[in-house]
């Protein structure tokens, strides 16, 4: 296990396996899958671990496994993925989070992903950030505008692994640059 980021509240790190139980109870969460296609079996959050591990492995950077300081809960995941799915802004590389619903309405996704925010840019290099959601997620979309990213309307767009009669089909796109960040333009 490795950290990589922390802050006043959250310890972000690499997976151990002692979060695979946390992580399915997580994902098999109704209130939490909300605007996923499914909730995933033991099988899926394996598989989604093995792959944050890869992305870790081959750029340095993934999907942070989400502990809370004071106790060492492992709360959720919080970190940066490659979206490389066929879309006109891709690929790129997007900030997502995903926190037991229990830890919702304290900031622990503001908090994080700010972190996280910081890392990318000043750390990494990376030239911008994006994240997306279907449309009616209004939590998220409120993590992305306290964040700092930025919504145009003429970027949003419908999801092309979900299926055309699917209700979470159409999604809006947050972006925000390297650049401006540095500039301090953002909040």
């Amino acid at each position: 296990m490795k950290i990589i980021i922390e802050t006043d509240r959250l310890i972000l790190r690499t997976w151990t396996d002692s979060d695979l139980q946390p992580m399915l109870a997580i994902n098999q969460d109704p209130k939490v899958m909300e605007y996923f296609p499914r909730l995933q079996d033991l099988e899926a959050t394996k598989n989604f671990i093995a792959k944050v591990n890869k992305h870790f492995d081959k750029n340095g950077y993934s999907l942070y496994a989400c502990v809370r300081k004071d106790s060492n809960e492992f709360i959720g995941f919080i970190g940066l993925l490659i979206a490389d799915f066929d879309a006109h802004f891709t690929p790129a590389t997007e900030i997502g989070w995903r926190l037991s619903s229990k830890h919702w309405g304290q900031g622990f996704a503001t908090e994080g992903s700010k972190a996280v925010i910081d890392y990318a840019f000043r750390e990494l290099e990376i030239p911008e950030i994006v994240s997306f959601t279907a449309e009616g997620n209004a939590k998220s979309i409120k993590v992305m505008q306290k964040i700092g990213l930025r919504h145009n309307a003429e970027d949003d767009f419908d999801h092309p692994k979900l299926d055309d009669t699917s209700p979470l089909k159409r999604h809006v796109l947050y972006r925000l640059n390297r650049k401006e960040y540095l500039q301090g333009e953002s909040p």
